[in-house]
């Protein structure tokens, strides 16, 4: 429903007074972009955040590693989003034991992640467990309907507060042995 009103606003937009010109025009709307945590971000987006493939910007070049000793998954070689000459590309102790020399991903835009997603279908319900080689996008996202939507560079945001709030529950979570 929300999204009929979103093209509506979007194709004839709605009529308003200016108060300071003491006329009226028809605005247009758009939805600029969603703001979310990391879960929500994957439910908006129709991407999975879980996995070895968990970040949307790096896709298939996300740097997962699997914990010998659990089964939990972290990500690593975050350096490569610096610029090239920053001194912690060079650390060795501090991080991983080798200094960082590859170029960050270059991030999919919005036009590719239609053709991707257009090519999924998904059907609701529970589903039987697939290979770790499908693809992260698990639907399409309902607001690549909007005729603007794969045209923007950001669509979903990261709410940092949240964020920072999941990461120090788990930080504390891990320490207690919850």
């Amino acid at each position: 429903m929300v999204l009929k009103y979103l093209k509506l606003l979007w194709v004839y937009g709605v009529e308003v007074f200016d108060v300071v010109a003491s006329e009226t025009f028809m605005m247009h709307t758009m939805l600029f972009c969603t703001i979310n945590d990391f879960p929500a971000y994957g439910n908006f987006s129709g991407y999975s955040v879980k996995g070895h493939k968990a970040c949307p910007i790096c896709e298939e070049n996300t740097a997962s590693h699997q914990l010998k000793n659990g089964r939990k998954t972290v990500y690593l070689r975050h350096r490569r989003f610096l610029q090239a000459n920053h001194p912690y590309r060079r650390l060795k102790k501090a991080f991983n034991g080798h200094q960082e020399n590859d170029k960050a991903p270059t991030p999919l835009n919005g036009i590719k992640i239609h053709e991707k997603v257009n090519k999924v279908h998904h059907v609701f319900g529970k589903m039987s467990k697939k290979s770790s080689a499908s693809s992260p996008w698990k639907k399409k996202s309902i607001f690549f309907d909007l005729p603007y939507w794969s045209k923007l560079e950001v669509r979903h945001c990261i709410d940092v507060m949240h964020v920072e709030k999941n990461v120090c529950d788990s930080l504390i979570g891990t320490l207690l042995n919850i």
